[in-house]
């Protein structure tokens, strides 16, 4: 494993993060938040989702590269504006194991690229910190 830390409030260069198994890029997120002594349940889930989002930006998926720019330009911390990001991509994959229509489950990628693009940090600070930011 090259990389030793992971902070949330940095962007990890691309290249790093994308060669590291992707085992590795969750421990590394785990890490973090257990030294900061995060209180979250599901630990492992949450850091999972850091990865999910942080893969997305890495490999330039343009609807979560520009959200966390709008997002920590509107104030919130990079580590808030993965939060975010993570909230709505959680949500579409619920969704799609509510047992979908085939036309349903082939909108998924555009929904949830437009659903990301319309976060705005006021709507995250007033639902998403209740459904479990940390």
């Amino acid at each position: 494993m090259a990389r030793t830390f992971y902070n949330p409030d940095e962007t990890p260069d691309p290249g790093t993060w994308l060669a590291m198994p992707e085992v590795d890029r969750i421990r590394l997120v785990l890490n973090q938040h257990i030294s900061a002594r995060a209180k979250v349940p599901g630990m492992k889930l949450h850091a999972a989702m850091h990865v999910v989002v942080e893969n997305q930006i890495a490999s330039g998926y343009g609807p979560s590269k520009r959200a966390v720019a709008r997002l920590q330009s509107e104030g919130l911390s990079r580590h808030d504006a993965i939060h975010a990001i993570a909230f709505v991509i959680a949500q579409f994959i619920f969704e799609l194991n509510q047992g979908q229509t085939p036309e349903q489950q082939s909108s998924y990628q555009s929904r949830m690229a437009a659903a990301i693009e319309q976060l705005r940090a006021e709507q995250w600070l007033a639902e998403g910190e209740d459904a479990g930011n940390g």
